[in-house]
């Protein structure tokens, strides 16, 4: 029980000293579903919690407030409570992630769609709902919660609010354990379906003109391999990590697929060439994908069916790769080894203000996210790119380059030097041609030309780096690639 306890403090007022008034009581701990933990006598583990209010009329509302609160069961809910609908929102959200995981044993789910699912519910559901009784949940309380995820602020958006298809997802998985709830007979009716909200498509993903590629150019993607090599500015050398910024961009692999490379992955094939030296051709076979969670690695199956494929790379990069697996890779000769090492200190580390290059760590695959924040988004940043930050307390954020638009770099080269939209589809494994044309339909030219991965070698200018100045050559592609950032 919540109860009201008066002290002075040491300012007066009228030669009396002025009191203040503490609401004080106690509280279950719960966990990230908003469940009360437990000690280890199986009884609640409680906390004190106290605010101060200026006057007692204040005080005693948010006493009446609480108390009432915890008989109604809306604040306090406990998980061993005999009644269905008094169980918290969280009991019902964990048990819901169970009956997925089961899904995902069967192989009937992802285990990175089971994690997205667990993420969404921590992030949006389990702070509003997380320790409410289920039944105590109205429709009313359902609107309100989608009128604060339209209206929530984002620290990833440079707009401010959530993107649509993040709302949807939130949406999503929040009327889920709704449903699972009234499946249990904890709910009379899913108050979730009286909500007018609808999950279509076309208002998950907002306007065309909303969404933007942030391709680079063959001159851009020189300049950023450069930089991670250590070429350019001051950045620690990583020329391992230098040849994958032109593998990703001239591949179009997504992160997660580039992370589930093996040694195996790679078919490489010789031909005679016009001299004595033979020609050396390469095709990167798509068939799996590794990501980490909570240490541990997972490995999955691409994003679909179509995902699963094989991607000719042009020879200069062939002839390359070969190079790498000969000279550079330790474990080239164990099919199932890591393509691209991950860093064993992670990387992006100063000593005495200086960065410094991490060892490599053959053993594991590389983290992408990590590789992003301490490798990629510095060299962006050295050759004068943006590249994408959360919100702050004293920046907002700002919306630049992804390792993804490495993979949008790929498919707009293509189509602007005349690769057939269909064919260009298929080696990004996108589920349809129509999203191929969505996506990238202001690169696809009025003539196709053929399906030849021929796209030539990346060269940085000679001249000073400048994201302003592009220089043309012969082996460059076709000038209308476009220049996002100039």
């Amino acid at each position: 029980m919540a109860y009201i306890r008066a002290h002075e403090t040491t300012v007066k007022s009228k030669g009396r000293a002025v009191k203040r008034y503490e609401v004080v009581w106690r509280e279950p701990v719960r966990d990230e579903y908003g469940l009360p933990v437990k000690t280890a006598s199986g009884k609640p583990k409680l906390r004190a919690r106290q605010e101060s209010y200026p006057t007692r009329d204040a005080a005693e509302a948010r006493r009446d407030e609480l108390n009432a609160a915890k008989h109604s069961g809306t604040a306090s809910a406990l998980a061993d409570q005999k009644i269905a609908g008094d169980l918290p929102f969280g009991h019902y959200a964990k048990a819901w992630i169970d009956s997925q995981a089961l899904k995902v044993v069967q192989g009937r789910l992802k285990q990175r769609t089971l994690n997205d699912y667990e993420n969404v519910l921590r992030l949006y559901s389990l702070q509003s709902f997380g320790g409410k009784a289920i039944g105590s949940i109205t429709p009313h309380d359902c609107e309100l919660f989608l009128a604060g995820l339209v209206s929530r602020q984002s620290r990833q958006s440079g707009s401010g609010a959530l993107k649509p298809a993040t709302v949807k997802h939130a949406w999503g998985a929040f009327r889920r354990v709704m449903k699972y709830a009234t499946q249990q007979g904890a709910l009379t009716s899913n108050p979730c379906d009286r909500v007018d909200f609808g999950t279509g498509k076309a208002q998950a993903t907002g306007d065309a003109e909303q969404f933007e590629a942030h391709p680079l150019t063959a001159q851009q993607v020189a300049q950023v391999s450069a930089a991670v090599a250590g070429e350019i500015g001051d950045l620690p050398a990583y020329p391992i990590y230098a040849l994958m910024v032109d593998f990703l961009a001239y591949s179009g692999l997504r992160a997660a697929e580039n992370a589930g490379l093996e040694v195996r992955d790679l078919h490489f094939t010789t031909r005679p060439g016009s001299d004595s030296k033979p020609t050396v051709r390469c095709s990167v076979k798509v068939e799996r994908t590794k990501t980490r969670r909570n240490r541990e690695w997972i490995t999955g199956t691409p994003k679909s069916k179509k995902s699963r494929r094989t991607v000719p790379l042009p020879q200069w990069l062939a002839e390359r790769l070969h190079a790498y697996l000969r000279d550079d890779h330790p474990r080239a000769d164990e099919p199932t080894a890591p393509l691209w090492p991950n860093r064993r200190l992670g990387g992006g580390h100063r000593v005495k203000g200086e960065r410094f290059a991490a060892p490599h760590d053959w053993s594991n695959p590389i983290t992408m996210d990590a590789w992003y924040r301490t490798i990629l988004k510095p060299a962006l940043e050295a050759v004068g790119l943006p590249a994408s930050r959360p919100a702050t307390k004293d920046q907002p954020a700002q919306l630049g380059c992804r390792v993804h638009d490495l993979r949008h770099t790929f498919a707009t080269m293509q189509l602007s030097s005349g690769v057939h939209f269909m064919q260009v589809s298929k080696w990004l494994g996108h589920g349809s041609f129509v999203l191929t044309l969505d996506t990238y339909g202001d690169w696809i030219p009025e003539e196709d030309g053929g399906a030849m991965n021929n796209l030539p070698e990346p060269t940085a200018p000679a001249s000073a780096i400048s994201t302003s100045q592009t220089t043309e050559d012969a082996d460059a592609p076709p000038s209308n690639v476009i220049q996002l950032f100039g």
